[in-house]
């Protein structure tokens, strides 16, 4: 069975520095997979690399189809997005301009609109408030939801719990986990390893630029190689 996504030999460079280094993965279909790492791993860098974010070498297929060097915008078309770290709403427009934005256009857009808004009320509740007034846990819905809106077959995911409080990580948390439940796949890159290491199928686990372990989320849980490096205990 092929893999909804494939990438293959990815690589990253800013400047003369290298951030990702052949770096491969998967995601199949209907599966959650978390990508592990401390701060500067490159777990950023490859998101945006798939996505057509940043320049980058190798091979990215999806769907069975090559998007390697595909503009960020055709690869959303196809049924691929990304929700950035730290959200990147837009705080002066309101939470209903900022999922329209999302939008691949305006009359699916608007069905999908509706389904969110029944989905979370909380945004229903305050469509015409400004973005930027909304607390951190509430922006992050906002940023899931306007990467809903374009109706993903992949949700590609930078740091859901950045900044949250943990009962505000527990919320975007389920709205993740009603997601998964409902077929959406996902790649998640999170720090908080625990928390992603129980909520996703599997994971893959980088530093300085590589891809250094990868398995099931029990196998990785078990690693000492996690537990000291990932986790900062001993065993």
């Amino acid at each position: 069975m092929q893999s909804l996504l494939e990438v293959s030999s990815l690589s990253v460079s800013y400047g003369g520095v290298r951030a990702v280094r052949d770096c491969s993965l998967r995601v199949e279909e209907g599966e959650a997979v978390a990508l592990l790492g401390p701060n500067g791993a490159g777990k950023s860098s490859t998101l945006r690399a798939i996505v057509g974010l940043v320049k980058s070498s190798g091979d990215v297929t999806f769907a069975q189809e090559s998007i390697t060097g595909l503009a960020c915008e055709k690869i959303v078309s196809r049924g691929l997005t990304m929700v950035p770290e730290g959200r990147r709403l837009f705080p002066q427009l309101t939470i209903h301009e900022n999922l329209m934005l999302g939008a691949r256009d305006r009359r699916a857009g608007h069905e999908v609109y509706d389904d969110l808004l029944d989905r979370l009320p909380i945004l229903a509740e305050r469509r015409n408030q400004p973005a930027g007034t909304l607390s951190g846990g509430e922006q992050q819905q906002v940023a899931v939801a306007r990467a809903l809106m374009s109706r993903p077959r992949l949700l590609l995911i930078d740091e859901p719990s950045l900044g949250l409080a943990p009962t505000l990580v527990d919320r975007v948390y389920e709205l993740l986990g009603e997601l998964k439940a409902q077929g959406l796949s996902m790649l998640i890159v999170e720090q908080e390893v625990i928390r992603v290491l129980n909520f996703a199928d599997r994971a893959y686990a980088m530093a300085n630029g590589t891809i250094e372990l990868s398995g099931t989320s029990e196998e990785l849980k078990n690693s000492d190689d996690v537990k000291n490096f990932y986790l900062g205990t001993e065993t």
